[in-house]
């Protein structure tokens, strides 16, 4: 009996932290909110041209891509309008 608690004991913790830290990892992926970029050219209509690309909310780097004028920085549509710029965790 002392033997199976020696084995197991050492198992049970090994489980455990990598349990907390995969569930930690979860946590901080559910902050990231996936968002479609829109290019923002003004005078055209309409003035917000769905790039099909995706970005995230919680970077530093300005989520960019190129739509057929080279590369372009994209924004949030809301409604008919994109004034917010969108960011991405990773360089483009």
């Amino acid at each position: 009996m002392k033997n199976l608690k020696t084995l197991l004991l050492p198992a049970f913790v090994l489980l455990a932290g990598a349990g907390s830290a995969f569930a930690t990892h979860l946590e901080k992926n559910d902050n990231l909110a996936i968002i479609r970029g829109y290019v923002f050219r003004e005078g055209e209509i309409p003035e917000c041209v769905n790039s099909l690309k995706d970005c995230d909310t919680s970077g530093s780097f300005t989520c960019t891509a190129d739509i057929g004028m080279g590369s372009e920085d994209l924004y949030q549509l809301n409604g008919t309008v994109c004034p917010n710029k969108l960011t991405h965790t990773q360089p483009n």
